[in-house]
C-alpha cells in the first residue's frame, strides 16, 4: 500500500489559496470549453454528429465502434434537441467527472495539495483541453478508464473484496465505450504477475467474479460483435494502415512516430512543470507494489501500444491516446518534484492559467477558421443549416413534410439530419454495412434524397475512410445517378448548388448535387 502522506504545512497552511484557484480554474474551464466551441463552431464536431445519428437507431454496435455513447445521446437529443451547447457542456461534465476520479487516487500517493496541483495539471494538456468540445468515445472513456485505475488500485493493493466487481461493471462499461480499455487488464496483469504477493489473487473467487460481471455488461455488444464479423475491428485493422507501407517503415519508423505523437500531446504538462517548478530531482524512486501500480498504470498502455505497433506495423491517431497519461501528473508531483513553497505554487497556478488562455485562444483562431492552413476550419465552420434547408427543399418538391431518409457520406447526411425536423435517418454512402438499419428496398419505400460532392468527393472521406486514400477512392462514394437508379429506381435529378462557408474561412464554395428518389408508398 502507498505511504500516507502526513498532515504537514504543506497540507495545511497554504491550503485556502490553492483550493480557491482551483475551484476558478475549473469553473473557467468547464465554462470556456462549455460554451466557447458553441460561440466559434457553426457545427458539432464530426464525430459528435455521427454518434448523433447512429444513437437513433438503437444498435448494439456500429461499424466502427461500439454503442454505449450513442445510447447515452438519443435521450439527450430527444429532450434538447439540436442544441450544441448541450453536447459540449456533455463533455466537459465527463471530463470534470473524470478529474474529481483522478484527484481521489491521487490522494493515495500525494498530499491534498499536491493532488490538486495533479488535477490543476491535466487541464494543460492537449488531450484535455482543445480535445474536449469533441463529444466522442475517447471523452466517454475517460471516466470509466480512471474508475478502473481506482478500483484497481483497491483490488490489487488494497485486498477489497467488493473492489473487484467494481472493477468489472468498470470495464464492461468501457468496452461498450472503446476497446482501448482492454489496454487496462494487460497492465493489470502485467502488474500481477511482476510481484509473487499477487499471485494468489489468479485464484480468488471474487477476481473471477469481476470478469464474470465484465462480460455480463459487455455481452450484448460481444454477441453483435460476432454477428457483424467483427467488423469495428475490421475498420480498426484499415485506419491503422497495416499493409500500406513497407517492412522497415511500419514496424521501425511507425512505432517511433506512434511515441513521438504521445510525447508531445503531453509538451505543455513538462513546460508547466519546467516553467513554473524548475528542473526536475529525483525525490525517490517507486519501491513499493503499490508504487509499482502507479508506474504500470501511467505509462503502461502507452508502452503497450508502442509494442503493439512494433509487431504489427500499425499506426495509430493521436486521440486514440486520450485517456492514458491521466495519472501522468501524479508521477511528476512524487518522483521528480519536492512540495512547492507558496512563490512556487503561485507560479504554477498562474502557468496552468496562462497555458489554459493559450489553448483556448488556439482554439478560436483554428476552429473559428482564422488560420486557414488547418483544415478544422471546413469542418467547424460548416455551412449546415444552408445544406440541410436545400435537401428539404429538394424533397419538397415530391412529398410534403419531413425528408425521410439522406443517402450520402456521414458528414453531409449527418450534419443535415442533426439540423432537420424529423430527423431524416441517414444511408451513409448508400452501404449496408455502415448503416445496416436501412436497405435499398426500405429507401425505395420510404424515398430520400441523394446528396453528393461534386468538386470534392473525398473532401469528408477523413470521417470514415482514415486510410490512405488509393486511385480508386478519389471517386468518392457517389457512383453516378445511372447506378443510384439502378439500386433505387427512376430519381428526379435537380441543379446543383453552391454553399460558401462562413467567414473567415476562406475555402471555395462547397458544390453539392442533390437527386430525390420518389417513394414507392404515398408519402408520409
Amino acid at each position: 500500500m502507498a505511504r500516507p502522506f502526513p498532515v504537514t504545512s504543506e497540507a495545511l497552511g497554504s491550503a485556502s489559496f490553492p483550493r480557491r484557484a482551483v475551484i476558478v480554474l475549473f469553473v473557467a474551464f468547464g465554462l470556456g470549453w462549455g460554451v466557447l466551441p458553441s460561440l466559434v463552431s457553426t457545427t458539432l464536431h464530426r464525430d459528435t454528429i455521427q454518434i448523433l445519428y447512429w444513437g437513433q437507431e438503437w444498435e448494439l454496435g456500429y461499424f466502427k465502434h461500439p454503442p454505449l455513447i450513442s445510447w447515452l445521446n438519443e435521450p439527450l437529443f430527444l429532450l434538447f434537441g439540436p442544441l450544441d451547447v448541450v453536447y459540449y457542456l456533455e463533455s466537459v461534465a465527463l471530463t470534470l467527472l473524470a478529474f474529481w476520479v483522478v484527484y481521489r487516487f491521487a490522494l493515495r500517493y500525494v498530499s491534498p495539495l499536491r493532488s490538486a496541483m495533479a488535477v490543476a495539471a491535466l487541464t494543460v494538456m492537449g488531450y484535455f483541453s482543445y480535445v474536449i468540445p469533441a463529444l466522442n468515445h475517447n471523452v466517454l472513456l475517460l471516466l470509466p478508464w480512471c474508475l478502473s485505475i481506482v478500483f484497481g488500485y483497491e483490488a490489487l493493493e488494497e485486498r477489497r473484496k467488493a473492489a473487484w466487481p467494481a472493477l468489472g461493471l468498470a470495464l464492461g462499461i468501457g468496452i461498450l465505450t472503446k476497446y482501448t480499455i482492454l489496454l487496462l487488464p494487460l497492465v493489470f496483469l502485467g502488474h500481477v504477475l511482476g510481484h509473487r504477493k499477487h499471485w494468489p489473487l489468479l485464484r480468488d473467487p471474487w477476481v473471477w467474479l469481476g470478469v464474470g460481471l465484465c462480460l455480463l455488461v459487455a455481452s450484448p455488444h460481444l454477441g453483435w460483435l460476432v454477428d457483424s464479423e467483427f467488423a469495428p475491428l475490421t475498420y480498426l485493422a484499415d485506419s491503422a494502415g497495416l499493409d500500406s507501407r513497407g517492412f522497415a517503415e511500419r514496424h521501425l519508423l511507425t512505432p517511433l512516430t506512434n511515441l513521438a505523437m504521445m510525447v508531445g500531446m503531453c509538451g505543455s504538462l513538462l513546460l508547466l512543470m519546467v516553467g513554473a517548478l524548475g528542473l526536475p530531482r529525483l525525490q525517490g524512486r517507486p519501491a513499493s507494489s503499490a508504487e509499482h501500480y502507479l508506474m504500470a498504470v501511467s505509462f503502461g498502455p502507452a508502452v503497450a501500444v508502442v509494442v503493439l505497433s512494433a509487431i504489427s506495423g500499425g499506426e495509430m491517431r493521436v486521440e486514440w491516446a486520450t485517456t492514458f497519461f491521466a495519472t501522468l501528473p501524479i508521477v511528476l508531483l512524487r518522483y521528480l518534484y519536492a512540495a512547492p513553497d507558496g512563490p512556487r505554487l503561485r507560479r504554477f497556478m498562474v502557468w496552468v492559467a496562462g497555458l489554459n488562455a493559450a489553448m483556448m485562444t488556439t482554439f478560436v483562431l483554428i476552429f473559428g477558421g482564422w488560420i486557414n492552413q488547418v483544415p478544422e476550419g471546413e469542418w467547424s465552420r460548416f455551412p449546415d443549416r444552408a445544406v440541410a434547408a436545400a435537401i428539404s427543399e429538394s424533397w419538397a418538391k415530391v412529398c410534403p413534410g419531413p425528408v425521410p431518409v439522406i443517402v450520402s457520406d456521414s458528414w453531409l447526411a449527418g450534419t443535415a439530419s442533426y439540423r432537420l425536423p424529423g430527423r431524416p435517418r441517414v444511408y451513409t454512402e448508400a452501404d449496408s454495412f455502415m448503416a445496416p438499419w436501412l436497405s435499398d428496398e426500405d429507401v425505395q419505400d420510404s424515398g430520400g434524397v441523394v446528396v453528393w460532392n461534386m468538386d470534392n468527393p473525398t473532401q469528408f472521406r477523413e470521417l470514415d475512410h482514415q486510410e490512405e486514400i488509393g486511385q480508386a477512392g478519389r471517386i468518392g462514394w457517389f457512383p453516378g445517378l445511372e447506378e443510384m437508379g439502378r439500386r433505387f429506381g427512376p430519381l428526379l435529378g435537380l441543379a446543383d448548388a453552391t454553399f460558401p462557408y462562413p467567414p473567415p474561412v476562406t475555402l471555395p464554395p462547397l458544390r453539392l448535387g442533390f437527386a430525390v428518389i420518389p417513394p414507392a408508398k404515398p408519402c408520409r
